[in-house]
């Protein structure tokens, strides 16, 4: 069990945090109205079929947003602001695909006037084959303390 809260002077560069999902079909529907991404890639099964996928794909806006939702429980309470993002899509994720989604603390930046620091994350989602479907890095702006504390 990953715990909540993680300050950045609790940090060490090598930590890792990880969690797995399985997409279903809901996550495809609710990510096509939550995104507006109404494309056959996510939608349309006949004309999938016939295409180099053979099926629907996942939205790569929610397959961000899963890994999002990784180091937001991470650090919850202690994250005052991603700083920086990306991702690079490597292979499909299709519906019924257990997904395996982690982060690596690559460097700390200590910021001493901000009571925290830069934490510069490395993350990589695996289906359930093992093979890596996405990349990522990610730099975030994290407390010493919950941000609700004066």
């Amino acid at each position: 069990m990953i715990r909540k809260g993680r300050a950045f002077n609790e940090l060490n560069v090598g930590d890792k945090f990880s969690e797995s999902i399985t997409i279903t079909e809901a996550h495809i529907v609710k990510a096509a109205g939550l995104f507006r991404d109404f494309n056959a890639l996510h939608t349309n099964e006949p004309d999938m079929k016939k295409s180099r996928f053979g099926k629907r794909i996942t939205h790569g806006a929610l397959t961000f947003s899963l890994m999002v939702g990784v180091y937001s429980n991470v650090f919850h309470d202690t994250d005052i602001s991603t700083v920086d993002a990306s991702i690079k899509f490597t292979a499909p994720i299709y519906i019924n695909d257990t997904i395996q989604m982690e982060w690596e603390v690559k460097e700390l930046d200590p910021k001493p006037k901000l009571d925290g620091g830069l934490v510069s994350l490395s993350g990589e989602v695996k289906n359930q084959s093992g093979t890596v479907v996405a990349t990522t890095e990610a730099k975030l702006l994290v407390s010493n303390k919950t941000i609700f504390e004066k």
